[in-house]
């Protein structure tokens, strides 16, 4: 795979102020909410992003670090944080090149986000960083789209995937998208739009972000994790901890340690 196409991170800082409008995805808290509950100890999220989950576990009492490459969605987290007067450690880096100079009981990498490190080589990179920072009887847990069942998503057509109000602006947000699979690189290929409507219907801005990611089998995976010192625990198909069926699960939730 080329240089150029390992390094092109999907651009979060062109639709960061956009990222809360149009995520609103909130099934997975329960299951993280319960993970940190057992944990006695402090808990890193890695590409933590604006707090989708970050929010409810500083919520919860937890003793939070955050992890993130992009500094725009950094600061919407920061902002969140200091309305609610939490205290939370946020660090503006690549998880490829972690360096936090502490362990952690517990480790999370949410929303199937570390398929968005798009080679073999940096996913090894990375999780021998992760393994670096966990405490000898901690656990690492890693959520990954199973490829089987995500690929049947992936078509090359242009969907409107969904509409959001825009209340201060009382407009709407119109987000599309299309992705692509090459089974070469293993990386499905997407580009998003963004168009925002006042309400009167008048097209007020419109963007565009490519985004990319690899879909990593579950033998593959086992091997990255395995060869950088990991064992597995458990492995779940979904958040309500189902065993896993390669077949029909929508997820692998690695729980590592």
């Amino acid at each position: 795979m080329p240089d150029s196409i390992q390094s092109k991170r999907i651009r979060y800082d062109d639709i960061a102020d956009l990222y809360d409008t149009y995520v609103q995805t909130d099934f997975d808290i329960p299951f993280w909410l319960e993970a940190a509950r057992n944990t006695s100890g402090a808990v890193l999220e890695l590409m933590a992003g604006t707090g989708r989950i970050s929010i409810p576990l500083l919520e919860a009492g937890v003793s939070l670090s955050c992890v993130d490459l992009s500094p725009e969605m950094l600061a919407i987290l920061r902002q969140k944080v200091d309305a609610r007067d939490f205290s939370a450690t946020l660090h503006q880096m690549d998880v490829c090149e972690l360096d936090l100079g502490q362990p952690f009981e517990l480790i999370i990498l949410p929303f199937n986000s570390f398929a968005e490190l798009l080679s073999p080589a940096k996913q090894q990179k990375a999780l021998a960083r992760i393994r670096s920072h966990l405490s000898p009887n901690g656990r690492f847990i890693c959520t990954l789209h199973n490829p089987h069942v995500r690929l049947s998503n992936v078509d090359g057509k242009l969907r409107l995937w969904n509409r959001y109000p825009l209340k201060a602006e009382a407009g709407t947000l119109l987000f599309w998208g299309m992705e692509t699979y090459d089974p070469d690189s293993e990386l499905v290929n997407g580009l998003e739009f963004f168009e925002i409507y006042n309400a009167s219907g008048v097209l007020q801005s419109k963007r565009m972000v490519e985004t990319r990611f690899r879909l990593i089998s579950k033998p593959e995976f086992e091997t990255l994790a395995t060869s950088a010192g990991f064992e597995c625990l458990a492995l779940y198909g979904n958040y309500d901890y189902s065993e896993f069926r390669a077949g029909a699960s929508p997820y692998m939730i690695w729980m590592l340690g």
